[in-house]
């Protein structure tokens, strides 16, 4: 029982993150009707950033994590990776929106993630880095675990938690209790009526665009010293976040931030749960859970092409 609290706890925290990237995928596939497939790497740069403000390229000791140049690095990366997001809206997306190129766009996404991904490569060269805790959760229990009713796990799992959970909520309360928010409701349901009653759409888009990726930043760094980071990790953390905004087929944000959550103690339970006696192992946290949604869009539409043939017949 205790190594699955463990494992609930773990897979919650690194579901956030998910939860986070997959709230930005929904927001952005709802205003635009596109995939933003630069939004992983926009996170990767958005660490690696704090990390180079933070304690540069050389070793990384946990006494480099002084707080001031931390939140300094947590400010930089938040204003580059915001005005990358809505320089890729404005200068490569939105252009071949309009003339209606669906590969125009797509080539676009994808040509600013391997542009980041390249850059990322070349000012860090070790295979992986471990970022600095910044929060001295180290001081709590035995260096940062705590043990409850037999269960042992990381005080830092229940920060991210909690932290990804008041994203979501400030990201939900943005869309339904601010003027911005209705702006951008307004471009979701009727883009040509949001221009008649004189919704800026583009400077409102562009915005979303940059803001999504800065708030998935925010979690990104808060979970980042949980483990190894690489200039491929942000990628990953992209697809993931997909993966939860397709599943629940990009409905709403808390929808996706679930489907998030389940994703990420679906990847620990794999990772590290016994089924009937049989551990599966790490190995197999990735290949899983991506089959499963493979197979689970698959069904989806296999059971919706009888409606269409319906439809067209």
């Amino acid at each position: 029982m205790s190594l699955w609290v463990q494992i609930v706890l773990s897979g919650l925290a690194a579901g956030s993150v998910y939860g986070l990237i997959g709230i930005g995928h929904t927001l952005v596939h709802r205003l635009t009707g596109i995939v933003h497939f630069a939004l992983g790497d926009l996170v990767g740069l958005g660490v690696f950033l704090t990390l180079l403000v933070t304690a540069g390229r050389g070793p990384v000791t946990q006494a480099t994590a002084a707080t001031g140049r931390f939140a300094l690095g947590l400010v930089v990366a938040l204003v580059v990776t915001t005005a990358i997001g809505v320089a890729t809206y404005l200068v490569v997306i939105h252009p071949y929106l309009l003339r209606g190129s669906t590969m125009g766009w797509v080539a676009g996404s994808v040509a600013v993630a391997f542009a980041i991904q390249a850059f990322l490569a070349a000012l860090f060269g070790r295979p992986a880095y471990v970022f600095p805790d910044p929060i001295p959760f180290h001081d709590a229990g035995n260096n940062g675990i705590v043990t409850v009713a037999g269960a042992s796990f990381q005080v830092r799992s229940l920060f991210v938690i909690a932290l990804g959970l008041a994203l979501a909520w400030a990201v939900t309360a943005t869309i339904t209790r601010t003027r911005f928010g209705r702006g951008l409701r307004a471009v979701s349901e009727d883009v040509a009526g949001a221009h008649v009653v004189g919704v800026p759409v583009d400077t409102y888009v562009s915005l979303a665009f940059g803001l999504v990726g800065a708030v998935a930043v925010v979690i990104a760094v808060a979970a980042a010293p949980s483990g190894p980071f690489s200039v491929t990790t942000g990628t990953i953390l992209g697809v993931k976040g997909l993966i939860v905004a397709v599943l629940v087929r990009f409905s709403t944000p808390w929808a996706a931030f679930a489907a998030g959550l389940g994703l990420g103690v679906v990847e620990t339970a794999i990772a590290s749960g016994s089924f009937f006696g049989e551990t599966l192992g790490p190995a197999y946290r990735e290949v899983l859970p991506f089959a499963a949604v493979l197979v689970v869009l698959a069904l989806r539409e296999r059971a919706r092409r009888p409606d269409v043939e319906t439809e067209l017949g």
